[in-house]
């Protein structure tokens, strides 16, 4: 919001995946302890890159829907304040070295007499060793960093990470997992700490529990190439954990384990690479014999063929480990062995209350690389079976992440009341599920068995939060009315995010992936136009430019989330959807070179009219309606006249000719030319070459269509000015000629340039030498058009060597500000500043650009800010 005197701002949507790592999700209880919290329902806790991302559910109002639907809203985040290790980050640039929070845990609270509600605490693990924890406060959130990066001895990823709460509500006992073993850590309320190391072989799971005996257990599950075994310590809050011996039998790393009980019983699952589940039961009893003292094996491999195969041998029923503490013994026995995911286990997962669905006390659900959720029930004859699939069918066989389901990472169930499933695939997409409980009556027949009760209450696919699985590198608004966000990644596909009206505010819906493509791709532009519309182009590594129009189905799906836009439509006849061929990248319009979807029996049928995450890489698809062919190396930018006009222009026949400029990455002359397109012809109208020498990667039209501004990695600022009508009908074919140049724009590469929107002689440059340059075009004495630089001025944001922040774009907002301009700037540390700019027609202005407001971090990306649009 804009004042006079004063501006905020309010982050209205985040979209963003979860991180592709098993361990990247987290459910948080509801609780009434939260005055201002909707206690009614759980919420998700997922990484993004280093951000934690906080959803809820939102109920919105679809058009020509009587029933309201249930979405999932990111409404908070949460942004380390912790730095990467400069000298790592500098050794390996890959995508894989990137770092980000691989695990995110919420600690363990033994109930204590008397208390009424636990603390919410967070404990994240990073890819480069760093751990930090947050802990919830009156609303509030506050991060601790528990160990940093820069410690020597600690550099290793995190691969799990549980924790436990002590009596005194602030201490900390941490365990983490790693390639180098696992690490118990004890944080004290006054910033001391102590560490020590329990296991010296992989690991790749732990978790805290407090048995029923009032015991409490830490697990540790290992990732040895063959003998894994779940290690088992008795830990107590003023003493080091006590080795109690190990569980084995999985054939290969043990990934995931979650607890549950009955009445008198304690009951581990735990679920492995070996594509099995082990169900273990704990039985404490009251014994008159001493502790027996275990010794600490947990590092030792050299006799756990040995150990393994004598536990193999033992009778079934007969106790596989006994664990004493002070009168009494708890022995663990092997319940069960669950088989049925064709592909490695992911995650386990209890119902928190089955009995009154399923008949049962204790239910399971799993999830697997195979793409299914299972769901288990114990059989009359004593035997597990799954009783139920849960899944999302339906995307592209063999298709990229973006277009279909490769298998699931991780699953959990709501932790009150079971009332939701979560599943997590992988690539990041997040997957929810709700019970059908519309035959609820004929379920509480006690007659029925468990598999029949499951068959009456199916799992029904909702909408959940979606993003991209990978770095956005461009975005668009519509270019007629801006009813929707256009967004483009490496992930390779292209998106569309709508508004709609919710009981929260203003929600941003996903409701279409125009493009699911080979390559990875880098710029976006809509050429939407009254007579038109839902009409745009893009640009990828693989050289061409294509243009795709929307298809029925988006329209009436538009029409549905955001009502007052279906009045807005035009008269073209449209296809109702498109499909993707199994051997090419160009979408069709008809079905007959359609590849194979994935249409098997079995999995959850949709219960709602939004667009799924299953559904919107294949049946959302836009038909291909046109490539442009010219350049010789991967499109680096497009712009248009059209995304120019930002705000409107009286003048209608400025954009009667819509005009798109193209840049490629380039190492010399000849490749680093800029081509202007007429997308309704199909044709290139003009090859604007000799201006630079290397890749362009700022593009601008001005709003009256009259100049283009580029620049780029030759830090070269070159204004083109496009001729008059007289120019082109005596014989000139050039639509537009180099009118200035300045060389040495900036002393780094220039990042972005932008045209003010309601003054088309003032644009703006950034540059990675952290400043920022305002720009005239003005008429010399002879005639001739020049560039004049009016200011330049620097972010308040400093790097971590105390130098101004690389600006990497800027974009002026179509509102005026009281003497001046309004300039966003975006940074490379993710940040987001706002500038008012006065717009003056030359130097020597008294007034000076004035810092006006900074994004707070929370709201901001982690990492470099690539497109900003109003």
């Amino acid at each position: 919001m804009v004042g006079e005197n004063s501006i905020s701002c309010q982050m209205l949507h985040h979209g963003a995946a979860a991180s592709s790592s098993s361990k990247a999700v987290v459910l948080i209880p509801s609780t009434e302890s939260l005055s201002s919290s909707p206690a009614k329902e759980s919420e998700i806790v997922y990484s993004s890159d280093s951000i934690l991302n906080i959803a809820r559910p939102a109920t919105i109002q679809l058009s020509g829907n009587d029933n309201k639907e249930t979405i999932w809203n990111v409404y908070e985040t949460l942004r380390t304040s912790t730095k990467a290790n400069m000298t790592s980050s500098n050794a390996v640039s890959t995508v894989t070295a990137r770092r980000e929070i691989t695990c995110v845990s919420l600690v363990h609270t033994p109930k204590l007499d008397g208390a009424v509600n636990d603390p919410t605490v967070l404990l994240c693990g990073f890819s480069d060793g760093t751990l930090t924890s947050w802990l919830r406060s009156s609303n509030a959130w506050k991060e601790r960093i528990l160990v940093n990066d820069c410690d020597k001895e600690y550099g290793r990823s995190i691969t799990d990470v549980g924790g436990m709460l002590l009596e005194d509500g602030t201490s900390v006992i941490a365990v983490s997992c790693s390639s180098g073993g696992a690490d118990y850590h004890e944080f004290g309320n006054n910033s001391s700490s102590s560490k020590f190391s329990l296991v010296q072989i992989p690991t790749n799971v732990v978790k805290f529990q407090t048995l029923q005996s009032k015991t409490t257990l830490l697990l540790i599950g290992t990732a040895a190439p063959r003998y894994n075994k779940i290690h088992i310590y008795r830990s107590g809050s003023q003493q080091r954990p006590t080795y109690c011996g190990s569980l084995a039998g999985h054939e290969d790393w043990i990934t995931c384990f979650d607890w549950s009980h009955t009445t008198a019983l304690d009951y581990l699952a735990s679920g492995s690479q070996d594509g099995r589940i082990r169900l273990w039961k704990f039985e404490a009893k009251h014994t008159e014999s001493p502790p027996r003292v275990q010794p600490d094996l947990a590092g030792d491999l050299s006799d756990g063929e040995s150990r393994a195969e004598e536990q193999d041998d033992l009778e079934e029923g007969e106790s596989r480990l006994e664990i004493f503490h002070d009168t009494r013994v708890t022995s663990v026995y092997l319940e069960a062995l669950l088989i049925g995911h064709e592909e490695p286990v992911t995650s386990v997962s209890w119902h928190p209350c089955p009995k009154s669905i399923y008949g049962q006390d204790l239910i399971l659900i799993s999830s697997s690389m195979d793409r299914t959720i299972l769901v288990w029930g114990e059989h009359e004859s004593g035997i597990w079976t799954p009783i139920s699939r849960v899944g999302s069918a339906g995307g592209i066989l063999g298709g990229s992440v973006g277009s279909s389901l490769l298998g699931f990472l991780n699953t959990q169930i709501e932790p009150v009341n079971g009332t939701w499933l979560l599943g997590h695939g992988y690539g990041g997409a997040l997957h929810i599920f709700y019970p059908d409980l519309s035959q609820g009556e004929s379920v509480m027949d006690g007659t029925l068995s468990v598999e029949e009760r499951a068959s009456l209450v199916p799992w029904k696919a909702m909408s959940c939060v979606t993003g991209h699985f990978d770095g956005i590198t461009d975005l668009c608004w519509e270019a007629e009315f801006g009813s929707y966000l256009i967004t483009v990644s490496n992930d390779q596909t292209c998106r569309i995010w709508a508004p709609s009206q919710a009981d929260c505010g203003e929600a941003w819906i996903e409701i279409a992936r125009p493009l699911v493509h080979g390559y990875g791709i880098n710029a976006v532009t809509s050429l939407s136009t009254s007579d038109h519309r839902h009409m745009l182009i893009s640009g990828s590594d693989e050289k061409e430019i294509r243009a795709f129009d929307a298809t029925a189905g988006f329209v009436k799906r538009l029409g549905m989330v955001s009502p007052e836009d279906s009045n807005e439509e035009d008269s073209v006849q449209r296809v109702e959807r498109a499909f993707i061929p199994s051997l090419g990248l160009s979408n069709k319009a008809t079905a007959a070179d359609g590849a194979e979807e994935d249409t098997s029996m079995g999995f959850s049928k949709s219960g709602s009219k939004l667009p799924l995450e299953r559904d919107l890489g294949s049946v959302s698809l836009w038909p291909e309606v046109g490539k442009l062919y010219g350049h010789t190396s991967e499109v680096a930018r497009l712009t248009s006249t059209l995304e120019a006009r930002s705000c409107k222009v009286n003048d209608s026949s400025v954009h009667a000719d819509v005009l798109v400029a193209s840049s490629a990455k380039a190492r010399d002359v000849e490749t680093a030319c800029i081509r202007i397109w007429d997308v309704k012809e199909n044709r290139c109208l003009q090859v604007l070459a000799g201006g630079h020498k290397s890749t362009v990667v700022a593009l601008s039209f001005s709003p009256d269509g009259q100049y283009l501004v580029s620049s780029g990695k030759d830090r070269r600022l070159c204004l083109w000015e496009k001729k008059s009508q007289d120019s082109q009908e005596s014989g000139s074919q050039d639509l537009f000629s180099l009118c200035a140049a300045i060389d040495s724009s900036h002393k780094r590469i220039v990042w972005g340039a932008h045209f003010c929107p309601y003054k088309s002689s003032t644009f703006a440059t950034c540059s990675r030498d952290g400043s920022v340059k305002i720009w005239n075009t003005c008429t010399s004495d002879t005639g001739n058009t020049e560039i004049e630089e009016v200011f330049q001025f620097n972010p308040t944001t400093l790097s971590a060597n105390n130098k101004p922040e690389s600006v990497t774009t800027v974009a002026f907002a179509p509102c005026q500000l009281k003497g001046g301009a309004l300039l966003a700037l975006g940074l490379e540390n993710g940040l987001i500043e706002l500038w008012k700019v006065p717009i003056v027609e030359g130097r020597g202005s008294e007034l000076l650009p004035e810092f006006l407001h900074s994004i707070p971090p929370q709201q901001c990306h982690a990492s470099t800010v690539k497109k900003i649009a109003w």
